[in-house]
């Protein structure tokens, strides 16, 4: 696909949220319950797949309702190169995703967008709450993109399709992952420039994985992990895989796999201690 043809987006089609209850606290432990409540201050902008949006302007933020959405980079240049997926529950705003030409957000499947002015949410009494979730959502984010960066910037082709693997293994059943049935919905390509390696290796990559046994495609853009304790050993970013989707990140912002990250870097990888400092930083909630 040739992205250069494809114009940003400005016509989706919006419509507005209903509004939540006045007054309603949501419950501090209820991350979904969290989310329900601050989409509720927004405009819903829905997208069909491979439509194209602008990122959103200063003092603006937009929440992933459903769906799945790429970060396209596009140099002037180059190739295309994914920064990054977002899935549902992400959040959109100019500190995770840099409004800088050519980098535009692209929706993989159908999707749904709650866009609105930050503004609204310190209006209401549960902002803190409300800045809290959001601040956790934020630096499970970063922590992605960093371990994201050590994949194509440390690893060998079988490692690091093997860590992507276990990244989509563990965040969906947090390690119980044996015999579960993994969706693909991205196409070869994108997956390819996501992981920086060409489409036909990334192909012998995942068919010599199902032939060790580790993995079984099921279908087109659906692969079942038939062994997810091989698929750790083959990925040196298992620890920080697991402290990020199977301990993940407190409700204040706190790294709770600080040991197993401290362990990676203090193993020889002492060029990524960025990590470690942009995971375990705390993000105060405004005044």
């Amino acid at each position: 696909m040739d992205v250069q043809k494809n114009n940003l987006v400005d016509s989706s089609q919006s419509m507005p949220v209903p509004q939540s209850t006045a007054g309603t606290r949501p419950d501090r432990k209820d991350k979904v319950h969290l989310m329900d409540a601050i989409c509720a201050r927004g405009e819903r902008v829905c997208l069909r797949p491979q439509q194209r949006v602008q990122l959103p302007p200063a003092g603006k933020m937009a929440i992933l309702r459903d769906g799945l959405l790429a970060i396209d980079a596009m140099p002037a240049k180059g190739k295309l190169q994914i920064l990054d997926f977002l899935v549902a529950g992400d959040v959109v705003t100019a500190s995770i995703v840099l409004r800088t030409p050519g980098v535009s957000l692209r929706a993989i499947s159908s999707a749904s967008l709650i866009s609105f002015d930050h503004r609204v949410i310190d209006l209401d009494p549960s902002a803190c709450e409300y800045w809290a979730s959001l601040s956790a959502q934020y630096q499970n984010q970063l922590a992605r993109v960093n371990i994201h960066q050590l994949m194509i910037g440390r690893l060998e082709t079988e490692p690091r399709v093997a860590s992507f693997l276990l990244a989509l293994a563990l965040a969906d059943t947090n390690g119980q992952a044996c015999g579960l049935n993994v969706t693909l919905p991205m196409s070869r390509t994108d997956l390819a420039n996501y992981l920086v390696i060409n489409s036909d290796t990334l192909s012998r990559t995942m068919m010599k994985f199902s032939d060790l046994g580790l993995i079984k495609r099921v279908s087109r853009h659906l692969i079942r992990i038939l062994d997810i304790e091989k698929l750790r050993k083959k990925s040196p970013l298992a620890p920080l895989l697991s402290a990020v989707f199977e301990k993940g990140i407190s409700q204040h912002g706190d790294w709770l796999g600080h040991s197993s990250i401290g362990a990676f870097i203090s193993s020889g990888h002492s060029n990524h201690a960025v990590l470690c400092r942009s995971a375990t930083t705390p993000v105060h909630c405004p005044v």
